[in-house]
């Protein structure tokens, strides 16, 4: 198998190597103890999420700005609201800038049922709203991350004691560091999907084409379960 590289590959790699070496440096109970607390950091994620989305929705001018700029650019995909068969709506889909995922997703659920759920009667329409509640559930998503992870901090600062648990050594800094390279690929996971919900910007179009480029970084897009997550719930609340 061919392997390629690009820049950023080798700057993803390099941060996973050094995160290894990093755990074992700390040792076992100090990263498990960290792991734990991202664990329980993503769990309180999506305890707040909906709250923060409502908020998001309801209180702010976030989600009528994304649907207004969406509907702009869909506009100049489609050229007019005129109705279009499933033909050409497919054609237009994937002349689109998106990743394949968001694709694909799209494509699926271009049915009746969905235009009713998100309240819509034309192709155009459908792929706006689509991408805006994308879009704003993915802001509420990072914004509910950091709004966790702060509190999380909290209480990691609070509990430092327990980092300082007496282990055997050389088992305690090797498993460190499998659980420094795990944390890693979970905040270059994370990472990704900053960069697909960017996928309409100059940033995220460069970044998605570094991933498809780059063997590892397309073997860690594709294997990443917050994409593969965000997209189940692509049209939830």
């Amino acid at each position: 198998m061919d392997i390629s590289w690009t820049w950023l590959g080798i700057v993803v790699l390099a941060l996973i190597i050094f995160a290894c070496a990093s755990g074992f440096r700390r040792g076992f109970v100090k990263e498990i103890v960290s792991a734990f607390f991202m664990i329980i950091s993503f769990l309180l994620v999506w305890v707040i999420n909906p709250y923060v989305n409502t908020f998001v929705r309801e209180y702010t001018p976030v989600y009528n700005i994304v649907q207004s700029n969406c509907q702009e650019l869909v506009m100049e995909q489609t050229g007019s609201q005129k109705a279009l068969d499933k033909e050409e709506q497919t054609q237009i889909m994937e002349k689109m800038e998106l990743p394949d995922i968001l694709k694909t997703s799209l494509m699926e659920n271009n049915t009746a049922e969905t235009y009713r759920y998100l309240a819509v009667s034309t192709f155009a329409e459908y792929i706006a709203d689509s991408l805006a509640v994308m879009i704003v559930n993915g802001i509420s998503f990072l914004l509910s991350f950091i709004i966790s992870a702060i509190v999380i901090r909290l209480l990691s600062y609070i509990l430092n004691v327990l980092t300082n648990l007496p282990v055997i050594k050389g088992v305690n800094k090797i498993a460190g560091g499998v659980v420094g390279g795990a944390k890693c690929i979970i905040f270059i996971w994370i990472g990704f999907l900053i960069l697909t919900l960017l996928c309409d910007t100059t940033i995220g179009k460069q970044g998605m084409a570094l991933v498809e480029q780059d063997t590892v970084l397309n073997f860690l897009y594709n294997q990443n379960i917050f994409v593969k997550v965000f997209m189940s719930v692509f049209y939830g609340n």
